[in-house]
Order: C-alpha cells, then structure tokens, then sequence
C-alpha cells in the first residue's frame, strides 16, 4: 500500500504545481494581449506629439537664421551671408507642410499652424524687403528704415506662436505618459495578483510532494548511504584506475587512481570515450573497439599495452574491462580497471640489461684470460723461431737465392706473429705499461699529420680540441696506437672516401651512467672520440667488435685484433670505451681516461741562440713547437747566413718581438701548441709590424691557411717535408721582393 500511495501524492503534487505555472502563463498572456493595444497607442501618440514639437523647434531656427544671415550682411556686407539666408528661405515652405500635416488630427493646432504661417511670411516679408532697401539705398538706410521694427515685433511673435504650440503638445506628451504609467501599474498589479495564486498553489503542490518524498526517505538514505560507502572504498584506491564506461565506450566515472595514473580530472574526462587513453597507433588499429567487443561478447577483456596519459607520455598498462549487464540482460555498461606497470617493466629491462652487460664483461674477462695464456705460449714459440732463424742466417752464409729468401719469410712471418701477440696482450691486459701525465691536446694534434698519412688522401681530417682539457695518466705511446687502430678502422669503413673526426673534452660519468655499466666506475674523464661517415654497423655487430678475430672483413683483410687491443689497452687504463653506430650513418668510438690531478711534464724549451747579425743583414724569426724541426729549421737558416731568432710558441715569439726590433721575416708553423696557431700570430705580427713578411710551413693538408683544397690569398706556404734548397728559395725570393 504504502508503495502505491507514494507515487500518488507525488503525481498529485506535482499536477497541482504544474497547473498553478499553467494558470500564471495564461493570466499573465491574457493581461498583455489585453493591455498592449492601448500601451502601443500610447507609444504612437507619445511619439507624434515629439515630432510635432522637433518640427516647430526646426521652423523656428529656420527662422531665426534667415533674421541672422540678413543682420549679417547689413552689418558686414559680406555676399556669404546672403547664401545662408536664401537657404533659410528654401527650407522654411518644407518645414511649414511638414508641421501641417503632423497637426491635421487636432483642429486647435491647425489653427495655430495657420496664424503661425501668416506670422512666418510676414517676418520673412520684412526681411526680403530690408535687403532691396539696402541693395537700392544702401547698407545704411536699410539698418535704419521702420522695417526693422516691424520685423522684430513679427519674429516675437512667431515665437511666442511656437511657444504655444509646444506647450500645448507638452501637456499632451505628460497626459500620454500619465496613461501609459496607468497602465503599467495595472498590469503589474494583475502580474503580482496572478503571482500570489500561483505561489499558493505551489505551496501547496511542494507541501504534498514534500508529503510523499518523506515516505522516501528511509529507503533512500540507507541506498545513499549504501552507495556513498562503495564510493569512497573505490575512490580510496590509488594504485587502480577503477572507472566505469556507458554501453558507447564513454567514461561515466573516475577515481583518485585513475587521476593519478592517467592524469585526467573527473572534469576533464567523464563523457569522453576511453579511446583517448590508447595510443596512435593502437587507436588506427581499432583497438578500443575490439577491447568494447570482446568484453561485450565474453563478458571480459583483459590484456597488457602501452598507454597513453594526458601530457602525452606512455605507461605501460594492465587492463581488465568487465561487461556490465541489467537485470533483463541488456548491456549497461562496463568496469574497467587499469594498473600501471610502467615501473616494473622498467625494473625488469634493467634487470635483463644488467645481467646482458655482466654476461658480455664476464665473456671478455674469459677471452682475456685465455687470450693471456695463449700468447704466454706463443711467445715462447716464436722466440724459438726467432733465435732459430738467427742461428741459421749465421749458419748458411752464401746460400743460394731461393734458401736466402724462404728464410726472410720465415722473419716476416715471425714478425708478424709477434705483432699479433702484443694485440693479444694488449687485449687481456698483460702488457707492460709506461703510464706518465699527458695533455691529450698535445698529443691528438702531434698526431694529425700521422693520422692524415694513416687514412689517405681521400679522407678529409677534422680535430676539434675541446678548451681547458684535464691532463690523463696514460703511456702515451699506446694511446697512439689506439687512435691509429681506430683511424685505420675507419679508413676501411669509407671506401669511397669520407671524414674524420677526432675530438677530446672533459666528461663526468655519473651515477646515472654507471648504473647500467657496472665495469663504469663513477668521475671525471677525458673523452677522446674518433667518428667517420662510413658505413656503420648494426648492433649485432657492435656487441661483438671488441671480441679477439671477430671481424667483418674478407678472409685476409684483417687479424680481428685491432678494436680488442683498444679495449684491452683502455681498460687497463682504468678507463672506458663505448662505441655508438648505426648502418649507414657512421660510426664513434669514444674512449674515456681518467682524470689526472699531477701536473703535466713539461718539455723543456730549447735554448734560444743569440741574435747574429746576418751576412746579407736580414733576420729571421723561426715558430715551431717540434723541438727537432726547430732547431734543424734554425741551423740550416744560419748556414744560409741569416741572422735567427728561436721560439717554440707563439708567446714566446710575440714576447721576442717587443725586444728585437729588426725582424725581416717570420717563418711558423701553422699547427701550434698552446692556443694560438700559425695564423692567428701572423695576424698579429703583421698587425704590430705591418712591414714584416710571413712564411708558412705545415705538414697537413687541412688547416688554418687551406680552405676547400686551394691556398688562401697571399700566402706564402712551404711545404713539409723541405729541402735545404727549398727553403733557400723560398726564403731569398719573400725577401727579395720585400726589398
């Protein structure tokens, strides 16, 4: 019972309040419908009556113009005032018709028109007849004639015309508006009547429905109450996204998980279909609606993808969507339910690249190992062979031609076996180093002529020399067999020719890096990187390049043993190696010393030779930072009888230069230590001494004074290597034309 009466004084309560607003629209529609004539007649006769009161105000300017433009001229004689006063007397005739016929409904108002128009044509009469006075007369008479009074007394009284009938159209205007107030109140009073009822009526519907809801509220609260607990329990979640869908894939729900992972506000994404959460590529595949179809045909869909959050980010997700269906068996929605498991992906790649980098470490200590132990007996072999070789030579002395050079083979042979054992001991650390402080700029541009020699002439070079360079603990000469091993790797990769790169920096490997390298241990390097636009390797490749004989070129092309000695000799060092390439695009191996906090040894500075005056009375100043080439370059130019100045840098030549003051020519080498090149000192040189001549000498193809294969504008260059000859030459010729 109580079931059936509740919707029975709802539906009551709410007839009742839905008649009171019927009855409040009719009563109002009927009160305008009946009002809104009379209130637009009001509105007309309003606006009559202020047109009516414009027109009078315009003939009376009109009027009054025509009186100014002829006072005007009487006064000034000036012709312009005529112009105004016959344009005055064109308008007036309009503005009379137009006053007629705004007044022809009011009998009294006609009649004042009429007297008004006598009184307008009279004033305009006078007017007219004191301009012929003043055209026939003059000016003077025309100002003093009795006209001029009659004139005045006629404008005062259209004046005093007009002002009567815009008082009289005022008290209209008030009397309409006093109307039109009337009836306002009127139906603003009908409007508060009808009000009033509707608002009983509504109390009283709102009183039974309020009757009737009250019957619900137990149940009502107690299924709130039901609702607000599941709620807040799913909402509580955070490491879920725990949210429901409608029948069309839309999102009808969001939990504080869901806002977390996917980073939506409820706001932002309820009513949006989930597709948005899938990625691109997904999303062209149709993934979203084969998740709605399966879940919809088997009652669930689990699977686990990439995701996409807001900010356009992915996590990697664990998916369930749950088919929810009503009591009669239709589709009402779905559950769906998404975990992130971006971090556990993570966790387990780490895992697996971990135990990937310690399975290859502890493969190349195996080979180390073994490498170690294989050259140990190999050595032993070939110092056999070798002490063998040497007594037989001495034992066959004369032997016939075919004896003598079957034995140089043998000693071929035995050298090259012995190269490959020193890689072999390069590779599994056993040999013996020399470590001392080095300047890896120094020593990368001592070898750039070496490294051009090494790659040919179809490869261009490039050294890039990073600034402030750490000093490295290191034997010196076998980085530079390193650096030769990788120049010549790369020389093979650019058949067709290409370019090299070497660069050096300071580089601090840090936690982050160390953590997936465990053999990195974490501090500041110097990186050294050798790069070239070969052909590249894929990664296949790449993860065997430092494995002893493994090689990719043909049978009799190479040992193997090249990229292994690098390896073995860097992490004997103490430092790292890493190489980044990729098919076609080139290949960098970049190799990592530790940082040396002892001063680097200083070569020691040849003496400079004491200035002697020349036989031919000219002075050289030689720059040449290879101590050898210096003093030989020096020596030869005094056996030439020149008088020679000595510098090893080009500081200490701009310090020569502030001292001696006779100074003909100066001979550098472009590639310097210390900062400033050839180049830069030849520019200041001159710049402080315009009259000195500059020669230049270089072993390399590329550098500061040869740009795209030809020799920059006024440049004298000699070329390394030079004959005695040569520079005799080049010197006498600079400085006979100097003279």
């Amino acid at each position: 019972m109580t079931s059936r009466i509740h919707p029975v004084l709802w539906g009551t309560g709410l007839v009742i309040v839905f008649g009171a607003c019927v009855a409040l629209i009719v009563l109002a529609a009927a009160d305008v419908f009946w009002r809104t004539p009379a209130l637009e007649r009001n509105r007309e006769e309003v606006i009559h009556a202020v047109a009516v009161v414009q027109a009078a105000r315009e003939l009376e300017r009109e009027v009054a113009m025509a009186e100014r433009a002829q006072r005007g001229f009487l006064f000034t004689a000036e012709r312009a005032y005529l112009k105004s006063f016959d344009e005055a007397l064109e308008r007036t005739p309009a503005l009379l018709a137009r006053l007629k016929g705004l007044v022809a409904d009011d009998p009294e108002q006609r009649r004042r028109v009429q007297e008004l128009e006598r009184q307008v044509e009279l004033r305009l009469t006078t007017l007219r007849t004191t301009l012929e006075i003043g055209n026939r007369d003059g000016l003077e008479a025309a100002r003093r004639g009795p006209q001029v009074a009659a004139g005045a007394q006629a404008m005062a009284a259209v004046e005093a015309s007009i002002g009567t009938m815009v008082a009289a159209e005022n008290a209209l205007l008030s009397e309409r508006l006093d109307g039109a107030a009337q009836a306002l109140r009127g139906q603003t009073a009908a409007t508060v009547a009808a009000g009033v009822l509707a608002i009983v009526a509504l109390m009283l519907g709102l009183l039974l429905a309020r009757y009737a809801k009250g019957r619900w509220v137990r149940v009502d609260r107690e299924r709130r109450e039901s609702e607000e607990i599941f709620r807040h329990m799913i909402e509580a979640v955070s490491d879920y996204a725990i949210f429901m869908l409608d029948p069309q894939g839309r999102v009808a729900t969001w939990n504080r998980g869901a806002e977390r992972i996917k980073g939506y506000t409820a706001e932002e994404i309820i009513g949006k279909p989930f597709s948005v959460f899938y990625t691109r590529e997904d999303q062209e595949a149709n993934a979203p609606a084969h998740a709605l179809e399966t879940a919809t045909r088997e009652g669930r869909y689990v699977s686990e993808a990439w995701r996409v959050r807001k900010d356009g980010t992915r996590f990697f997700a664990s998916v369930a969507l749950d088919a929810i269906r009503d009591r009669s068996g239709n589709l009402a929605g779905f559950a769906k339910v998404t975990r992130d498991f971006t971090e556990r992906l993570e966790q387990q790649r780490a895992l697996d690249q971990t135990r990937a980098q310690l399975a290859q470490a502890q493969k190349m200590e195996a080979l180390g190992l073994m490498s170690g132990g294989i050259a140990h007996d190999f050595n032993n072999l070939l110092h056999v062979i070798g002490n063998g070789l040497g007594v037989l030579e001495r034992g066959i002395r004369g032997a016939d031609v075919s004896t003598v050079r079957v034995l140089e083979m043998i000693r071929r042979s035995v050298e090259s076996g012995t190269t490959m054992i020193q890689r072999l001991l390069a590779f599994s650390r056993h040999q013996p180093l020399e470590p001392r402080v080095v300047d890896p700029n120094k020593l990368v541009a001592d070898m750039k002529a070496l490294l051009s020699h090494a790659v040919g002439g179809t490869i261009s070079q490039e050294t890039v020399l990073g600034g402030g360079t750490w000093q490295i603990s290191v034997d010196a000469n076998q980085l530079e067999l390193a650096l030769l091993n990788l120049a010549a790797n790369a020389r093979d990769a650019m058949p067709g020719g290409g370019k090299l790169t070497v660069e050096t920096s300071n580089a601090f490997l840090d936690e982050a890096y160390a953590a997936s390298r465990p053999e990195v241990a974490v501090g500041q390097y110097v990186m050294i990187a050798v790069s070239d636009t070969g052909t590249g390797m894929p990664q296949e490749v790449v993860a065997r390049a430092f494995e002893p004989f493994f090689t990719t070129k043909g049978e009799g092309e190479g040992t193997g043993l090249g990229l292994s000695q690098v390896y073995g000799f860097i992490k004997q060092s103490d430092g790292h190696i890493a190489i980044y390439s990729e098919p076609g695009q080139g290949t960098t191996v970049k190799l990592y010393l530790p940082r040396s906090q002892s001063p680097a040894a200083q070569a020691a500075a040849p003496p400079i030779a004491p200035r002697t005056a020349g036989a031919n009375g000219k002075t050289i100043l030689v720059v040449e930072d290879h101590v050898d080439v210096l003093a030989l370059s020096a020596q030869t130019l005094r056996g030439l009888g020149y008088g020679v100045l000595e510098a090893i840098d080009a500081g200490a030549a701009l310090e020569m230069l502030e001292t001696e003051r006779e100074v003909d020519l100066l001979f550098t080498d472009v590639a310097l230590a210390d900062g400033m090149n050839g180049r830069e000192l030849a520019r200041e040189v001159t710049k402080r001494r315009p009259a000195i001549k500059v020669l230049f000498t270089t072993a390399f193809t590329r550098n500061a004074i040869i740009h795209h294969g030809r020799l920059d504008p006024d440049v004298e260059l000699l070329a390394k290597p030079f004959s005695q000859s040569d520079l005799a030459d080049k010197v006498r010729r600079i400085l006979c034309v100097a003279d």
